[in-house]
């Protein structure tokens, strides 16, 4: 993170404002170090604050060891105690670091092997934000990307003239969309939880695209997120449609409850499957619009994909056989979520390919 950034960052648990003690900066980034209120503190890791509280904590504690034994001589006495109880309260510590490594070696073969940067990236963008948020709104907003997964959509809002651009998400791919996004200042990644977001109420435009249909509770999750947004800011979403989309609950989930415990490299061979068959029916549509039919081409299946590279095709595969859980929504139920958060204004859009946009202001 750099400095600058502090402003919008608050402490999930009192609202309050942090300090920052850094060990280590490289360029303008704080590497390493901690952010500290008078009750409590938490870590930044690899340039990436880690805001989290509880069980949360607890486990981002056990999980970087290395960054509490690089730096224990700088921790405060409290931090040094309670990092040292959470590291002590893994029965088997062993076996712990051993499931650590094969988590970590299958989260390196998902982003090393899967998840590729593509020129479709910011056109993907813009049409999870249609028709309600188009490139000019962007410029000189305050942005958060709310389960930023791996930064694409982050990295899209700053190129697009967004005065500052905050991507949150829960898992470690925090890490990589920090990779994806350290040198685009106006960029800042934190990780910390979707029902307790570590922020001001200063942002014009809090998105969360593709997330909260994969959320233990979902609408309670969202309930949340309007406070991120100063008065009169726009909160958008996009989730999975039921209307019209039996391929998906019929086919999809049965295929992957019967799919998602397989080993990740496994996976994503069989996926090579249904991503040749979209391919081939978007080859099939390009030839129709060549030759006149591009009406035809428009009502073949997966037609949203037909200028998107194959890797797209793959990893969309492999987001909906490997997600551990995926719901799916009217509109209208929508509609009532942004009506229970108190937005106004609010507006949905049916896109084609079964997903709802919402917007509402706050």
């Amino acid at each position: 993170m750099r400095r600058h950034h502090l402003r919008y960052l608050s402490d999930p648990l009192s609202r309050k404002t942090f300090e920052i003690s850094a060990f280590e900066e490289k360029d303008d980034h704080i590497v390493s170090g901690l952010l500290t209120t008078e009750d409590t503190w938490y870590p930044i890791i690899n340039g990436i604050p880690r805001i989290l509280i509880h069980e949360l904590k607890e486990n981002l504690l056990q999980t970087h060891q290395d960054f509490f034994d690089a730096w224990k001589k700088q921790l405060p006495e409290h931090v040094r105690n309670e990092w040292r109880q959470a590291i002590d309260a893994i029965p088997d510590l062993d076996a712990f670091w051993r499931h650590q490594k094969k988590t970590a070696e299958s989260f390196a073969y998902e982003w090393k092997y899967i998840y590729q940067e593509n020129t479709y990236e910011k056109n993907n963008f813009f049409h999870f934000l249609s028709p309600f948020i188009r490139e000019p709104d962007l410029k000189g907003k305050k942005m958060l990307d709310i389960g930023c997964g791996s930064g694409r959509f982050t990295k899209w809002a700053a190129l697009s003239g967004a005065e500052v651009s905050f991507g949150s998400d829960l898992g470690e791919t925090v890490e990589v969309a920090y990779e994806m996004t350290k040198d685009i200042r106006n960029v800042c990644i934190v990780q910390s939880d979707i029902y307790r977001m570590p922020f001001f109420d200063t942002f014009d435009i809090s998105y969360s695209i593709g997330v909260l249909h994969h959320l233990p509770r979902p609408k309670q999750g969202f309930l949340k997120l309007p406070k991120t947004l100063k008065a009169g800011g726009k909160f958008l979403i996009w989730v999975y449609n039921r209307r019209n989309n039996a391929r998906a609950i019929y086919f999809y989930e049965p295929l992957r409850n019967l799919l998602k415990k397989l080993p990740k490299p496994v996976l994503f061979k069989l996926c090579y499957i249904p991503g040749l068959a979209v391919h081939l029916i978007n080859l099939l549509g390009n030839l129709l619009t060549k030759i006149g039919l591009a009406s035809l081409a428009q009502k073949l299946p997966f037609a949203y994909y037909a200028h998107f590279p194959f890797n797209m095709k793959l990893n969309d595969a492999f987001d909906v056989l490997a997600t551990p859980k995926s719901n799916y929504y009217y509109k209208e139920e929508i509609e009532k979520w942004f009506g229970d958060g108190r937005l106004r204004d609010i507006r949905s859009f049916e896109h084609p390919e079964a997903g709802i946009t919402c917007i509402g202001i706050h």
